[in-house]
């Protein structure tokens, strides 16, 4: 629960704010100290903010946007607070529109607008309503954030012509108008490579991990449901799946889902990405699961951190008819046959005639098919088994195999979408299944995954480069198209989605290693 709170300051000076505390569960919570500093009046006003509020005959503006950002020189997916200030003085009828600014390059959450507050500036009093956005580059080198534009209707300047206009003079005249934001240039900075794991996820920000497990006391080949909660600050969507320990000898793994929650503090937006994975242990006994290591590049501190979960302790045992081998679910070989077994029949003194009456049954061709269809049956048994288990065991290969399955089944949900009521929802579709098709085939995870390192892969894996640049091209524009829908027509939408369908099918030509 959030409370929200006006302060109108009487007289300069700083004033603490203690003592701040909630009560819950019988248990109190006591809030940080804080200090607010009132500075005289007029003094808060930067030199280039006054400027900003003059226009080119020297005359204060009625009204102007403004556009900024908390840093210029991120790194790659680290987040920067884009804010929008509309500073008005001057009377307005109804809601002003907002058109969003287009942010092609980065990964944009809304984090909402803040309450209007006044502020004096070159002796004349506006109204000042904010809103911001976080913001995650997704690519290296110089990035452009796009103008915003606010349309309002002000009272006009113009005289009505007739001076006796009861109605005119009652309510004015009215003018819509259209102002513009500047426009804002972002260099992003790749991350350093001093320090660099071999192994590193991409996972941008400051995290903590936590893992616990479903059970303590499972039964030999019985699945224990183990989950990884990663939390903190930073780009929650993009947070990498943890690399499993290699424990092939003690359990089998699955990855069973990931869910994510995001959550924003101030203007920090994080949150807790939660997988769950499934571990089959294969032996009765004590055993554990060692802890899981991950790392992430902290922005704040320009350093890549590592960090762990704590061991989990398992006790195994043994269930009934149990056997040395997990994957075998029969008796073991030692069983023996109790004393009452009748499987005996009784011996013939005159065994009679041994000449054969008619051609053996055995001969029958009848009979052979009959027969083999059970060892057919088997035989192909065997094979899905195999199949199964190497699946099981070679995610890599998994994902390969059904990576052009996953890929048809988003484009077809794209199509099912594909017209000018759901643009965003159908680049993002489109979005993901080439960015998802790509990361399969390479067994990697598909998020933090930028359109440079997308190139980069294709050209080690000898793709044409005509097809990187379509790839680019697609990526680019529907990336550009989730952030300004309302400008991509029917026929944008039908050439793109034949377009994600051809670069699909020369994909699937594409040797990935």
């Amino acid at each position: 629960m959030t409370y929200h709170y006006l302060l109108i300051p009487k007289r300069p000076g700083t004033f603490p704010i203690d003592q701040i505390s909630a009560v819950y569960n019988n248990k109190r919570y006591k809030g940080n100290r804080l200090e607010l500093t009132v500075l005289k009046d007029g003094s808060t006003v930067s030199d280039k903010l006054s400027k900003r509020a003059v226009n080119v005959t020297g005359k204060t503006k009625d009204y102007f946007l403004e556009a900024i950002v908390d840093n210029k020189t991120p790194y790659v997916n680290e987040q920067i607070t884009l804010t929008l200030k509309f500073y008005i003085a001057s009377r307005y009828y109804g809601s002003p529109e907002l058109t969003e600014p287009t942010t092609t390059g980065f990964w944009k959450e809304i984090i909402g607008n803040k309450t209007p507050y006044n502020q004096k500036i070159n002796d004349r009093q506006y109204k000042i309503i904010e809103r911001k956005y976080a913001l995650f580059p997704t690519q290296t080198g110089e990035l452009e954030i796009g103008r915003a534009m606010i349309r309002v209707t002000v009272p006009s300047k113009r005289q009505s012509r007739r001076g006796n206009n009861f109605f005119g003079g009652l309510f004015g005249n009215g003018e819509e108008v259209s102002i513009r934001s500047n426009i804002v240039k972002v260099k992003v900075k790749p991350l350093p490579t001093k320090g660099k794991p071999d192994d590193f996820t991409g996972t941008i920000g400051k995290f903590s991990i936590h893992a616990s497990a479903n059970k303590k006391v499972v039964e030999a080949n019985q699945p224990v449901s183990v989950s990884i909660k990663i939390s903190g600050r930073g780009n929650i969507k993009s947070i990498a799946e943890p690399k499993m320990p290699e424990l092939d000898d003690q359990f089998r793994i699955y990855r069973a889902s990931t869910s994510e929650n995001i959550s924003k503090s101030g203007s920090i937006l994080g949150g807790t990405k939660l997988f769950e994975e499934v571990f089959i242990p294969k032996r009765p006994g004590d055993i554990e699961i060692p802890p899981i290591k991950y790392n992430y590049f902290d922005p704040s501190q320009k350093q890549y951190k590592y960090i762990s979960t704590k061991a989990i302790k398992l006790k195994v045992i043994k269930p009934e008819g149990y056997t040395a081998s997990g994957d075998i679910p029969f008796p073991a070989p030692d069983f023996k046959i109790s004393s009452n077994a009748r499987d005996i029949r009784y011996i013939k003194d005159d065994i009679g005639d041994t000449q054969p009456v008619n051609q053996l049954i055995l001969a029958s061709p009848i009979y052979i098919i009959v027969n083999a269809i059970p060892l057919f049956i088997f035989a192909g048994m065997i094979a899905v088994r195999v199949r199964r288990e190497k699946f099981a065991s070679d995610v890599g290969l998994a994902r390969s195999r059904a990576a052009l399955k996953e890929a048809k089944r988003r484009l077809t949900k794209a199509k099912s979408i594909a017209h000018t009521d759901s643009v965003s929802e159908f680049y993002v579709e489109v979005y993901t299944a080439v960015t998802s098709f790509i990361a399969d085939k390479m067994n990697i995870s598909p998020h933090g995954l930028t359109i440079e390192r997308i190139k980069s892969l294709l050209a080690d894996n000898n793709a044409d480069t005509g097809l990187i640049t379509q790839i680019e091209e697609l990526l680019k524009h529907s990336d550009f198209a989730r952030y300004a829908s309302s400008s991509m027509t029917q026929d944008d939408i039908n050439s793109d989605l034949e377009k994600a369908h051809n670069i699909m099918v020369a994909m699937s030509e594409v040797s990935f290693e």
